[in-house]
């Protein structure tokens, strides 16, 4: 099995392509049956038993050894998924935050309300997300989610799990690494030279383009994640 995650506008799709797995499989399923039918202020997901119980039903009928998927909604089941198969592989795509925001806020993530998307109630930013601009709520987002990845991955031995950065994916050397660590040949590495996430809407500035007020509210809430990826 091999699960490829991230925070959603970071490349999980392409992977997916080149691999020619499963992208979101049955994730409208998942979505409607535990996402949009919960209290947004309260982990729906708190225990690793309700995390199992929504992996067994995501995984109803799959071949364990040849299934491939691809889905940002695996970040909340990372150990779930490990506790059921611990043969289990991750890819975890990551990407510079302040693209993400860029991207996110071009498609109103800023504006949803799903877990995920919004603070819990024990959240440091819960009081003040009315407050928040854009930019700060989609840094909040990024930073959640890779903050919720990583606590998923604590459980799953270090040879059964590759982070890939988007920003690197075009490397031989990255896509040679993808194939050792999955022991597959990827299918086409020529999707690996496509433009990530395009927009042609875009209204919000590039990162190079960014205020030093716009810098300074996305290093306050993302600057500690940035810094662990690498990102300067």
């Amino acid at each position: 099995m091999l699960i490829i995650t991230g925070t959603g506008r970071s490349g999980t799709k392409t992977l997916a392509e080149m691999f020619r797995g499963h992208h979101e499989f049955r994730a409208n399923y998942i979505l409607d049956t535990y996402f949009l039918k919960t209290d947004l202020q309260a982990d729906p997901f708190d225990s690793l038993e309700k995390r199992i119980q929504v992996i067994m039903d995501l995984h109803q009928g799959i071949d364990p050894g040849t299934f491939i998927d691809a889905s940002n909604l695996y970040i909340h089941f990372i150990d779930a998924v490990y506790a059921l198969n611990q043969s289990v592989k991750f890819i975890f795509t990551v990407r510079n935050g302040k693209d993400f925001v860029r991207s996110a806020i071009s498609r109103n993530w800023h504006k949803q309300r799903l877990v995920g998307t919004i603070p819990f109630r024990n959240d440091p930013y819960f009081d003040m997300w009315d407050t928040l601009n854009p930019l700060q709520r989609t840094a909040w987002i990024w930073n959640w989610r890779n903050k919720k990845a990583l606590e998923g991955f604590r459980p799953v031995p270090d040879r059964q799990k590759l982070i890939v950065k988007l920003e690197q994916i075009q490397s031989t050397k990255v896509l040679d690494s993808l194939e050792m660590f999955t022991d597959m040949k990827l299918k086409d590495r020529g999707l690996s030279e496509k433009q990530f996430n395009a927009n042609p809407s875009f209204s919000f500035p590039p990162k190079e383009q960014w205020t030093e007020t716009q810098n300074y509210e996305f290093q306050t809430i993302a600057g500690e994640m940035m810094q662990f990826f690498g990102y300067t």
